[in-house]
């Protein structure tokens, strides 16, 4: 058994040192590095495919959301046109139309009459009935409540003669002013605090 032992060594001592047999491990060992080589190359080329499939998605998202982008843009644009010229209809057809507060209301008035009274007692204009399409009070009734009262001429040249009143009556709490739309209005409250602004920054030296 010793023998068999030794000389079992003895042959392994020789293959090991045998050229061939180192050869053969080489070769074996490199056969093994190169499949792994090619296992990891192919990986990465999935790998690169991969990414370029989602680096096209994206691309391809980018351009969908910039054009949905520029269409949002396109009707917001186009609404705001829109509700711009609507704007000027409505304000046009407001055009020989006043709003007269501050006045007190009494029961069974006829606002018709109220407005030729106001104009005639602070300045010679005479109004007859026949130039006012219409007038009402605006809003809902409230005890003790000045509403408002919508006048609509009809004729320009009516409107331009009872705003010449307008300087007679400050003294009086009565305010004549031109039937603004909801944005016209708006826009005018906003300049007008900017401009009082723009004057206390003045006097106070801001």
């Amino acid at each position: 058994m010793e023998k068999a032992a030794e000389l079992a060594a003895m042959v392994t001592t020789d293959l090991l040192k045998s050229e061939e047999f180192e050869s053969l491990i080489k070769r074996v060992i490199t056969k093994a590095i190169e499949t792994k080589l090619d296992w990891i190359i192919l990986q990465l080329e999935r790998q690169e495919a991969r990414i370029l499939d989602l680096e096209l998605k994206v691309d391809q998202e980018e351009a969908e959301c910039k054009e949905l982008a520029e269409r949002m843009k396109e009707l917001d644009e186009g609404q705001q046109s829109q509700s711009s010229a609507l704007n000027n209809l409505e304000q046009y057809q407001r055009r020989n139309s006043l709003r007269i507060t501050g006045i007190p209301e009494t029961p069974g008035e006829l606002t018709n009459e109220v407005i030729k009274k106001v104009t005639s007692e602070r300045r010679d204009v005479t109004i007859a009935d026949a130039s006012i399409d219409r007038s009402h009070r605006v809003g809902k009734y409230q005890p003790g409540v000045k509403r408002a009262i919508l006048v609509k001429f009809v004729a320009h040249s009516t409107k331009v003669e009872v705003m010449k009143v307008r300087r007679r009556l400050k003294s009086t709490g009565v305010m004549i002013t031109e039937d603004l739309t909801k944005p016209n209005l708006a826009l005018l409250k906003k300049k007008s605090k900017s401009q009082q602004e723009s004057e206390t920054r003045v006097v106070y030296g801001w």
